[in-house]
């Protein structure tokens, strides 16, 4: 949470990590939690990569 805060400058929230993921659909909170929190990894690892 922090360190998308400092390479990216937003935060994101965390409300739908706590929901029922087992469900058999998901909720487009969930939906759209899913697809932030992997952009943000790739996000973050390419900024990460290029301070190298």
């Amino acid at each position: 949470k922090k360190l998308t805060g400092l390479l990216l400058g937003f935060r994101i929230s965390k409300s739908a990590q706590t929901s029922n993921w087992e469900a058999p659909t998901l909720t487009e909170k969930q939906i759209q939690y899913a697809a932030t929190d992997a952009w943000v990894c790739l996000e973050i690892f390419r900024r990460l990569r290029a301070l190298r």
